[in-house]
């Protein structure tokens, strides 16, 4: 089942809608990180969610400002991108950032799209 980003065509709202390497890398790093996550349990990925939270909450303006420490723009694009995977996995309904979306729901064509409703029923 492939993993699509879907665009929304709005304006630019914010920094990083504006930076076009960014988002455009995005789309193809969070798909990647999506079909490694999957499958892992949602206590994992809320674990794993937390961490990229905490990275791209202390070194996320590298990404906007860029940093001379070598590595700390990597470390946080990759802590977004796995954080925005992680998101996609758990949210009903995906996550949209930056004019991007991200969803497991296959044929997704937007974050306004029909979703199936998540099945709540103990396994």
């Amino acid at each position: 089942m492939p993993i699509r980003p879907v665009r929304r065509s709005e304006p630019n709202q914010n920094a990083a809608e504006g930076n076009v390497a960014l988002v455009e890398t995005l789309r193809l790093a969070v798909p990647l990180h999506i079909a490694e996550l999957r499958g892992h349990p949602t206590d994992v990925l809320i674990a794993i969610a937390g961490r990229s939270a905490s990275v791209v909450g202390s070194k996320g303006d590298v990404l906007q400002f860029h940093s001379p420490k070598r590595g700390t723009a990597a470390e946080a694009f990759n802590a977004l991108a796995r954080g925005l995977a992680v998101a996609a996995i758990v949210t009903h309904g995906g996550v949209t950032f930056a004019g991007s979306h991200w969803c497991t729901v296959h044929a997704c064509s937007g974050p306004d799209a029909d979703h199936p409703q998540p099945d709540l029923t103990p396994s």
